[in-house]
């Protein structure tokens, strides 16, 4: 019988993650996230029955670790993207914007193209300036922090600010550079982005803005690690916090309100307000729990 050390424990999580990421809808996404997700949703005696298998990936423990988990990141991270060419219109975008000064009705156009690639920015599309308006009539902002930000920071012509500071954090390096290329063809227009890579469940330290957005991630986190939302509200600096759910499931029916009490519990000086897909919490930073 094998010994279930420490280390060997880490040599099967290793294998498992390298099985995970053989599949490119996860290739992306950093081991350390993976790693964290399978100690929190692995227990000891299914890593036990893989390490004593002959074959450790033939084992029926092992095929069920490596579906749940990517179940768990395909609803995380996958499920968002609907596979658009995006490099095809960011070349696009770019053309345009070397023969514009202004964000003209075709570069708008290719914004749009480029929102309807993400799952959640294509729901927002014919909201956007609504959400904005709302929002920045509380605080209008110089510098924005987006957590877990998608596709979100292509929204900015719809913001309406003549120059801002924006910072986006993701969790796959394919999306960090694709987020920076974007941002250095809009510096033209004042958008001064930087998007880094960041695992949201190992945050150090955030910088300091004036508004933050976390739409549609703390749930999925929630569903990772029990309390990463409290721990990630109290690392924020910004004054505003602005906060999405959704309101139904991906097949469409609708969520009980009632599954975000945990939630409500963490703050007491917000407003709300709903679109179709979504509901928006505005939480006043400084008036937390």
């Amino acid at each position: 019988m094998v010994r279930f050390t420490e280390k060997y424990k880490k040599e099967k999580i290793n294998l498992l993650i390298s099985y995970i990421k053989n599949k490119k809808e996860f290739s992306e996404i950093e081991d350390e996230f993976i790693a964290e997700l399978l100690y929190n949703k692995i227990n000891d005696k299914d890593l036990i029955k893989i390490a004593e298998h002959s074959k450790p990936e033939k084992s029926k423990e092992f095929k069920k670790s490596l579906k749940l988990i990517r179940k768990i990141l395909h609803e995380v991270h996958g499920v968002f993207n609907i596979g658009k060419n995006r490099v095809k219109l960011l070349k696009e975008l770019e053309n345009e914007i070397e023969k514009s000064d202004i964000i003209n009705e075709k570069i708008k156009n290719i914004h749009l193209e480029l929102l309807k690639t993400h799952k959640s920015t294509i729901e927002r599309i014919n909201n956007y300036e609504m959400i904005y308006n709302k929002i920045f009539s509380i605080l209008t902002p110089e510098s924005i922090l987006d957590l877990s930000s998608g596709l979100n920071p292509i929204s900015f012509p719809w913001m309406n600010l003549d120059k801002v500071d924006y910072i986006a954090t993701e969790l796959n390096d394919n999306d960090v550079k694709f987020l920076n290329k974007y941002f250095s063809l809009m510096r033209k227009f004042r958008l001064n982005g930087k998007a880094i890579n960041m695992n949201l469940l190992k945050i150090k330290k955030l910088p300091k803005t004036d508004i933050c957005f976390i739409f549609k991630t703390l749930d999925s986190l929630e569903t990772l690690k029990r309390g990463a939302t409290k721990d990630i509200l109290s690392k924020i600096k910004s004054k505003i916090i602005v906060i999405s759910f959704p309101t139904k499931t991906l097949s469409g029916k609708n969520l009980s309100k009632r599954r975000l009490a945990w939630f409500n519990r963490l703050i007491s000086d917000y407003s709300t307000f709903e679109i179709e897909n979504e509901i928006f919490y505005i939480v006043n930073k400084t008036k937390l729990y």
